[in-house]
């Protein structure tokens, strides 16, 4: 071991002897080193141990992370869009649809695969004001006509995974013009179905002829079931290192197909930051907020 650290001692004599710029057959041991006539300029920037000023390092960007980028973390994926559907000539279903899901787990809350819990709410509004127009052309009565309804579901669980094959199991979503969206082996997918329970569904009908006539009508209702699918495709990400990344989420049942666009983010997951989140504006003003 003492031949060992002689050597060592010697190497490190004979590399300070090459650095200094005299020739090693000069160097006295114990004698002072003879400094350099120009200082050696380190990468990044350093000279000396000093900060150049040519080439000046900028401080590193806040994060929302205590430590590292595995640290327990909350994951929420919010989504949305609307749907205008043409069912003849002037007579159009309209809908709004959000999603809102969320990670928390403590044990299994670094990656972004795993179990979401959230929401679905869906409205559909009925516009057939030119239908009806058409309809009675130059006759002299007024009609109006409203129909409408809401739909929900505050029990959607879903799990996001990067296991599946995407060769035996279909996760594709298409564009508005029938085309696939890209998709990769890599990305976090999900598909399944779920039940939201209607709210909130009113039609009403009003006419009034020349000669006085009317004809009203209304009914209103709630608690039907309707059966809703979903496929997600979330941007890959494998190092787990964004803060936010695309989601776009298909949404398919009886009569309606809508594609949602969202985003995925991560959010810090300590202890005290799951009490905050729950606390937070955008938490209480998420789709949460249509279960009240």
């Amino acid at each position: 071991m003492k031949k060992v650290i002689i050597s060592v001692i010697l190497c490190v004599m004979l590399l300070l002897g090459a650095c200094s710029g005299a020739p090693a057959e000069n160097t006295l041991i114990g004698a002072s080193p003879t400094p350099t006539a120009e200082p050696v300029i380190l990468p990044g920037g350093f000279n000396g141990g000093e900060e150049s000023g040519d080439n000046e390092t900028q401080p590193p960007e806040p994060t929302p992370y205590k430590s590292n980028l595995y640290d327990p973390s909350i994951f929420v994926i919010e989504a949305s869009g609307t749907y205008k559907q043409e069912l003849a000539p002037g007579y159009y279903r309209n809908y709004e649809c959000e999603i809102y899901l969320h990670k928390i787990d403590q044990n299994d809350n670094r990656v972004t695969a795993g179990d979401y819990q959230g929401v679905f709410w869906m409205n559909v509004t009925m516009d057939a004001d030119d239908f009806i127009q058409q309809m009675i052309g130059d006759a002299p009565a007024s009609v109006d006509f409203g129909a409408g309804g809401e739909v929900l579901c505050d029990t959607l669980g879903i799990y996001l995974n990067t296991t599946d094959d995407k060769a035996w199991v279909d996760y594709t979503i298409k564009d508005e013009n029938g085309e696939p969206l890209p998709l990769a082996q890599d990305y976090p997918v999900a598909k399944g179905s779920f039940v939201a329970v209607s709210k909130n569904v009113y039609l009403e009908a009003h006419a009034q002829g020349a000669q006085g006539e009317r004809l009203d009508y209304s009914d209103a209702s709630a608690g039907d079931l309707l059966d809703v699918n979903y496929v997600i495709n979330v941007e890959p990400d494998s190092a787990e290192s964004n803060a936010q990344r695309k989601v776009i989420i298909n949404i398919s049942g009886e009569e309606f197909n809508i594609n949602l666009e969202g985003v995925l983010k991560r959010l810090p997951g300590y202890r005290d930051d799951v009490e905050d989140y729950y606390n937070s504006d955008g938490y209480k003003n998420s789709t949460w907020r249509k279960t009240r």
